[in-house]
């Protein structure tokens, strides 16, 4: 599965466009059943899902070819189902034989990738038309932590929210593991939002690298051809090895974790129970809250785009604050959420899970947004922590720090 891509070494960076607003949605594709489906098999153990939303100007002209067909196959234990939407291209859906070819199930014409009711008929279409024991998702496209996943240019669609993943997933049954191959997604609020509907998430806690991917889903598919018993937490921790073992550069830029949904509340509880404990007593825990601030790892550090998101170390800001029982609970909890995580040599402030951190007024409007009902996040409406965040703001700017 080391095939050895013949492609620019310098990766582009899958950084989010998600730059706020309202979500423009499009009527989404109804994705017909065929009438000449190629291979369809009873239940195998696995049927993989890829969800390449490539309607955007960057680094693949066509992601499936560029990156994906060469390594991934159907085999008689897993199916692979793929959709891709191209920049100023219909999308088609794809049965992937254990030839590698690419055997044309739809031509769906346009479609937005970011609306969510296309996921939800592909979800529908592959667990009716491919079934399996599990199911294991892959998605493709920008990422944007606590602001979702999946622009699509064409539609000039700025992302599908993470409470829209939500319905699409729940109105569809879930998924045993979803891999995002985007920036920034192993966040504290992606995880929680999707804490019913998959029980593993993998993905980046800081930015993402195209060249990352190489022979990483070849090497899963292959997994689970060989162990199809194997766990969905194993698949993680897996997946997570085998983006450490690539070498795939640049990887001193490498952050990628695995996630265990079903402990998220549990942390959620936590840091909810610490922040209300820090706001009943602001005027005394304020200068440590921001002295912790300040020393945490800053995500998306690039250019201009970590104001664009405002994302921090979980991790670090807990272990920077001045320790008591419910900060060791917190970090008690975060151990319990984070299967397993590697980072290169300059992310050596990172731990596997982000979190929004707005510590000023911000010319995008962040932290309404993030209160905003339109992204719906259920760690906002379940927790103190949005409270928390206005008293640091306020004070900061009172402060005039």
């Amino acid at each position: 599965m080391r095939n050895v891509k013949k492609r620019v070494v310098k990766a582009s960076i899958m950084i989010c466009l998600l730059l706020g607003g309202c979500l423009i949605t499009a009527q989404a594709t109804s994705l017909k059943n065929s009438t000449d489906l190629v291979n369809k098999p009873g239940n195998k153990a696995w049927t993989t899902l890829f969800y390449l939303d490539n309607d955007y100007t960057g680094y693949f002209n066509d992601a499936l070819q560029e990156i994906f067909l060469d390594e991934i196959a159907s085999t008689s234990n897993v199916n692979v189902v793929v959709i891709q939407d191209n920049l100023d291209e219909p999308a088609v859906m794809y049965y992937i034989d254990e030839n590698h070819s690419a055997i044309v199930l739809e031509e769906l014409g346009e479609v937005n990738m970011a609306d969510p009711q296309v996921l939800k008929n592909f979800i529908a279409y592959g667990k009716e038309q491919y079934p399996a024991d599990r199911y294991l998702l892959w998605v493709y496209n920008h990422g944007g932590a606590w602001k979702g996943a999946c622009l699509d240019e064409t539609d000039n669609a700025i992302g599908m929210t993470l409470d829209n993943f939500q319905k699409a997933l729940t109105e569809t049954g879930g998924v045993d593991v979803i891999c995002f191959l985007a920036c920034l997604m192993s966040s504290l609020e992606a995880a929680y939002e999707l804490r019913n509907c998959v029980e593993v998430l993998v993905g980046s806690e800081d930015l993402a690298y195209g060249s990352w991917f190489d022979d990483i889903c070849g090497d899963t598919n292959q997994l689970l051809t060989d162990t199809p018993d194997v766990s969905n937490e194993e698949i993680g921790v897996k997946i997570v090895q085998f983006f450490d073992e690539s070498g795939n550069p640049p990887t001193n830029k490498l952050t990628i974790s695995a996630l265990r949904t079903s402990a998220i509340e549990s942390l959620a509880l936590a840091i909810d129970d610490l922040t209300r404990y820090y706001s009943k007593q602001w005027f005394k825990y304020y200068r440590y809250v921001a002295e912790a601030f300040d020393n945490t790892f800053l995500l998306s550090d690039l250019d201009e785009w970590a104001t664009v998101f405002e994302v921090y170390d979980l991790r670090g800001f807990l272990e920077n604050l001045p320790p008591c029982t419910k900060t060791e609970a917190a970090l008690e909890m975060f151990n319990d959420v984070v299967i397993t995580e590697v980072h290169g040599s300059d992310m050596e402030g990172t731990h596997g899970l982000s979190i929004f951190f707005q510590p000023h007024l911000s010319q995008y409007r962040l932290y309404k947004q993030y209160r905003d009902k339109t992204y719906g996040l259920d760690f906002v409406q379940d927790t103190y922590w949005d409270e928390f965040l206005f008293l640091f703001i306020l004070t900061n700017v009172l402060l005039r720090k």
